[in-house]
């Protein structure tokens, strides 16, 4: 059963709106858009075709209110964990790969929409979704760069860029991933915490090339005295 913990915050959300939700994120997450079905989604929440109507619209408008209700939860959680967040450029980048790591355990319907959406890419909500797509990065990757210590990182390398290509081979990668398990009922969310050890070694060998060796050095030499 999809963990629908903690993503519908409204505590004043009408019940057969709640209802919808909860079902229709069992069924997207489960099955992505097309083959989403809104009889099995009413059937699943006790309610008339008609509720979803009332309150949506359509399909697109349900499907659209659940990756709107998982986007916030994301950035939700993952803001709370910035208080902590260090300041070191490569150390920033897993922190907030863990905090993701922590949210999809939690709440895994939250991964399996994000694939349902941002990687199999409804043809019918396309539009939509490229513009939630854009408001996503423009503040995902704030997350990255604010307050954040790039003295470590050879002078000839702009951090912003050194930044977009992290993020590039991490995105190359994650669709790799996924890829190799879109065909499983989870997505590849058993083996996700695999994926991201792998991210990490990916890391380490970025850094070598990006930050300066002998600051780099000593730097590990406090963080281990």
């Amino acid at each position: 059963m999809t963990d629908i913990k903690g993503i519908w915050q409204d505590e004043t959300l009408e019940p057969n709106k709640r209802k919808l939700l909860d079902a229709a994120l069992v069924e997207f997450s489960g099955k992505g858009y097309e083959r989403g079905s809104t009889n099995q989604i009413v059937q699943n929440a006790g309610v008339s075709k008609g509720m979803l109507f009332h309150f949506f619209g359509n399909k697109k408008g349900l499907f659209l209110a659940i990756v709107d209700a998982c986007i916030e939860r994301f950035f939700a959680c993952i803001q709370a964990r910035m208080e902590t967040a260090p300041q070191d450029f490569f150390a920033r980048f897993l922190h907030v790969h863990q905090a993701k790591m922590a949210l999809f355990a939690e709440e895994p319907a939250i991964y399996q929409m994000a694939v349902a959406t941002f990687f199999d890419y409804p043809e019918e909500c396309r539009a939509e979704i490229e513009d939630r797509e854009a408001q996503f990065n423009a503040r995902y990757l704030p997350l990255f760069l604010d307050q954040v210590d790039t003295s470590l990182i050879k002078a000839q390398f702009d951090p912003q860029k050194a930044l977009h290509f992290l993020l590039s081979a991490v995105e190359a990668l994650t669709q790799k991933y996924v890829r190799e398990n879109y065909d499983a009922n989870d997505k590849g969310f058993a083996h996700v915490q695999s994926f991201f050890a792998e991210l990490e070694s990916y890391m380490d060998m970025m850094k070598v090339g990006l930050y300066k060796h002998s600051d780099s050095g000593a730097q590990r030499g406090k963080n281990n005295g």
